[in-house]
This record gives structure tokens, sequence and C-alpha cells, in this order.
């Protein structure tokens, strides 16, 4: 059996599960709205708070843009001489600090939520800005939270990145690769 004939045995359209709705389809947009509207039901789910050192939030920059790349290029040169290859604390921590700049307040946001629910996780799971864009979420079943990039917060991680990239191959082609058994971390997604 197909997968689609196993959704219409369930009078489900696969197509909308997967968010490919045709022009003008206006299910979609009311099915965003209704989770954005039941977005303070409160529901009686155990639930731990955020780890904000975790989720990026907007912050006010500790330096300049100027300053945070010369600290990515200047990490890069400095993993790149140890043989790391991706994934260490002082990494993570610097990609959330360039992000957060960029970063929609999601610590009011749930804030906002906690005080309209009476500090119970609400029926959505999900909290949205002020547009009514999902901004992170948590899952009932893994009890961990996921966040969402924005536009914004995305062109800054993608620039965090290549500028990373770029001073890491830059070092290995002016002193070469490091041999023998180098450090290497596991990639954990910055979380």
């Amino acid at each position: 059996m197909k997968i689609n004939d196993m959704a219409q045995m369930h009078n489900f359209d696969v197509n909308k599960f997967f968010g490919n709705t045709a022009a003008g389809d206006k299910s979609a947009t009311a099915g965003k709205s209704q989770l954005y509207e039941s977005r303070y039901n409160p529901v009686n789910t155990p639930f731990s708070a955020p780890d904000w050192g975790k989720i990026p939030t907007k912050s006010k920059p500790r330096m300049s843009d100027e300053d945070f790349e010369n600290s990515i290029r200047e990490l890069a040169r400095k993993e790149a001489s140890q043989g790391i290859l991706a994934g260490t604390d002082e990494k993570r921590q610097l990609y959330r600090e360039y992000v957060s700049v960029a970063s929609p307040d999601r610590k009011a946001i749930y804030n906002e939520s906690m005080a309209k629910t009476g500090g119970k996780m609400n029926s959505t799971y999900s909290f949205f800005d002020k547009s009514g864009n999902k901004s992170f979420h948590y899952n009932k079943q893994s009890r961990m939270w996921f966040w969402q990039g924005t536009a914004a917060e995305n062109a800054r991680a993608s620039r965090f990145e290549d500028i990373y990239s770029q001073a890491y191959q830059e070092y290995e082609a002016e002193f070469g690769k490091v041999t023998g058994n180098p450090m290497i971390k596991q990639f954990d997604a910055y979380g």
C-alpha cells in the first residue's frame, strides 16, 4: 500500500502534512491560525524551562561585528592548528553569541506564555513571535527544546560558518594539515 493510499484511508492529505499546499489553499493558513490561537491554552504536561545557554534569544552584542568576525577567524586558526574538526564548546558558545544578535526575544515570548498559562505548558507546545511565526517548541517525548531560525539568524549562522571555514582553510593552506592523531570532537549541531 502506498503512503498516499494510507493517508486517504485516514482522511488525511500528505501534501498538507508536509506543507506542500497549492496557492490559494486557505486551509494551511487556517491551520496555522488555529495553532497560533491555541498558544495560551494550558495543559498539565511536566516540563523543564528552556536552557537559554543553548537556545538563542535576543541579546545585546558583547562586541562589534568586526570583533566577532576576528574572534571567529582566531578560533578557526587555533582549532586548525590543533586538528580539531568541529564541535568544540568554545565554537558553540561563540556561534550562539554571534547568532543571538539577530534572534527574537525568545525569553520574553516564553515568559509571556508562562504568565498567560499560569506557569503551565501551552497546548501547542510551541511559542510564537508577535507575527505568528513559530520561534521554538518543546518536544514532550524527548523532553527537549528546539528552536527555528529566523531569516536573520540563518543569515548570521551562514556568515559564521563561511568566516570559520575560510580561516580554517587558509591556515591549512599556509601551514598544512595537522598530521598524526588529531583531536577530533563529534559534531553536535551547536547545542
